[in-house]
C-alpha cells in the first residue's frame, strides 16, 4: 500500500470517529502548546531582562555596605566618591542613591513618596527620558538645592498637564516636616513589564532630588549605594575587588562591603529564569508523554474494532509491513496534527501574554520546528505496540471475530 492510501485510510479512520479522535488529541496539544508557549515566554522574558541590563551598562559595578550597622563609621558616606575618584583611575563615572520613604501632598491629602537622593552623573547609569525640563546639575547638589525632577504620570495626574516647570510640591519626612520643591524635570515613564502587572495599585511616587538636600531633610549622611562604571578592556572582577579593598581600608573595617558587577546580576537572573523555564517544561513534557499514552489507548480500541477488516486486509494479500504503516500513519496523523494546532495556539497565547505584560514578543523557529519534529516522533514511538499487535494478528481468528 502506498503512503497516500495510508494517509487516506488513516485520516478516515479518524474522521470517523470525530469526537474520540479530538478528546485523544487534546492531550498532544496541550503539550505542545504548554512547550512553545513557555519557550516563547521564557525567550521574551530574557530577551527583555537582557535589554534592562544593558541599560545600566555591562561595565557598571555596584558596591553596598553588608555589616551589621552596628559601627556608623562604616556606613558610606559621599566622601567615599571623592576617594574612589582619587584611588580607581580606571573609573568613568560614579554616582551615589540613597532613597528615603516620603510623603507629598496632593489636593486629597497626602500620597505616599518615594525619595531617590542622587547625583548627576546619575542619567551616566539610568537611561532617563524627559517629557520636559532637565536633570540635576552638579551646582544643585553643591548648593543643596530644593529642586525636584516628578514622573509625568505623576504631573498629568495632580496637574493635568506635563507643563508643570516651575511649579512645587511638598515633601514630607519622617518627623513630619515639609520641605517645597521646584520641578525642574518631568520623567516619561513608558509602560513597563513592573508597571502592567501593579495596574490598578496606587504605588509611591518616584521624586528624584539632590542626594545632599535629601540627607539635610531627612537627618542622614549616609547612601545605601555606590555606582561605578569602569573603562572598557578592565576586568571587571578585579576592578570590584579593588573597590572593596578601597572601601576597606577608608573605613577600617574588613568584611563589610561587597560589590557585584551588572554582568554578574545578569548571569543570576538567567540562571533563575532558566530553571524556572525547566520546570514548566518538564511538565509540559509530562503532559506529552500522557497525551502519548492516550494515544496508544485510542489506537488499541481501534485495532479490537477493526480485527476483522484487518483479517480480510490479510486474507486478500495483505503484508504485516502494511499493516504497521497503516496504524503508524493514523498515529504521525493524529500527532502531527495535534502538534501543529498546539503549535499555533502556543505563538499566538506566547504573543498575548508578552502584549499583556509589556515585552516584546520572541518567536524561536528552531523551538517551533523541533517541537513539531518531536510530536511527528512520539507518533511513530507511541503508534509502535499497536501497530506490531495489529500486524500480529491471524487473519482466520480474525475473519472469525464477531
Amino acid at each position: 500500500m502506498h503512503f497516500s492510501e495510508n494517509f487516506i485510510q488513516a485520516y478516515l479512520s479518524l474522521t470517523t470517529n470525530k469526537l474520540r479522535s479530538i478528546l485523544t488529541m487534546l492531550g498532544i496539544i496541550m503539550g505542545v502548546f504548554s512547550v512553545v508557549a513557555i519557550m516563547a515566554i521564557s525567550n521574551a522574558a530574557q530577551v527583555f531582562m537582557a535589554s534592562e541590563f544593558n541599560k545600566l551598562g555591562a561595565n557598571t559595578i555596584f558596591a553596598q555596605y553588608a555589616g551589621d550597622g552596628e559601627n556608623t563609621a562604616e556606613y558610606l558616606t559621599l566622601k567615599d566618591l571623592d576617594n574612589i575618584k582619587e584611588g580607581m583611575p580606571e573609573v568613568q563615572n560614579i554616582t551615589a542613591a540613597q532613597v528615603f520613604g516620603s510623603g507629598i501632598r496632593t489636593e486629597d491629602g497626602t500620597r505616599d513618596a518615594q525619595l531617590i537622593g542622587t547625583t548627576s552623573q546619575y542619567t551616566s547609569f539610568q537611561v532617563m527620558d524627559f517629557a520636559a525640563g532637565r536633570f540635576l546639575s552638579s551646582s544643585d547638589i553643591a548648593g543643596n538645592r530644593r529642586v525636584a525632577i516628578v514622573p509625568d504620570s505623576y504631573a498629568k495626574e495632580y496637574f493635568g498637564t506635563n507643563d508643570v516647570l516651575g511649579e512645587e510640591i511638598h515633601l514630607y519626612n519622617y518627623y513630619g516636616d515639609i520641605m517645597k520643591f521646584k520641578i525642574v524635570g518631568v520623567l516619561s515613564t513608558e509602560d513597563s513589564l513592573f508597571s502592567s502587572m501593579l495596574e490598578g495599585f496606587e504605588m509611591p511616587v518616584e521624586v528624584i532630588v539632590p542626594i545632599t538636600t535629601a540627607q539635610d531633610f531627612f537627618g542622614d549622611k549616609y547612601i545605601n549605594q555606590i555606582q561605578i562604571s569602569i573603562e572598557e578592556g578592565v576586568n571587571l572582577k578585579g576592578a570590584g575587588e579593588k573597590l572593596v579593598r578601597l572601601l576597606e581600608f577608608t573605613h577600617q573595617a574588613e568584611d563589610k562591603y561587597f560589590a557585584t558587577s551588572v554582568e554578574e546580576i545578569q548571569k543570576s537572573v538567567g540562571t533563575v529564569l532558566n530553571v524556572i523555564s525547566s520546570i514548566l517544561l518538564v511538565i509540559a513534557i509530562i503532559t506529552l508523554v500522557v497525551g502519548g499514552i492516550g494515544i496508544i489507548n485510542i489506537l488499541l480500541v481501534s485495532v479490537t474494532e477493526r480485527i476483522r477488516e484487518i483479517g480480510l486486509r490479510k486474507a486478500i494479500g495483505a503484508k504485516k509491513r502494511d499493516i504497521v504503516m497503516q496504524f503508524l500513519t493514523e498515529s504521525i496523523l493524529m500527532t502531527g496534527f495535534s502538534g501543529l494546532v498546539g503549535i499555533i495556539l502556543g505563538v499566538v497565547t506566547g504573543g498575548i501574554i508578552s502584549k499583556i505584560i509589556k515585552i516584546p514578543p520572541v518567536v524561536d523557529i528552531k523551538i517551533i520546528v523541533i517541537t513539531f519534529m518531536g510530536s511527528l516522533v512520539l507518533g511513530l514511538v507511541f503508534g509502535v505496540y499497536p501497530a506490531k499487535r495489529a500486524a500480529d494478528l491471524d487473519p482466520i481468528e480474525s475473519l472469525r471475530y464477531e
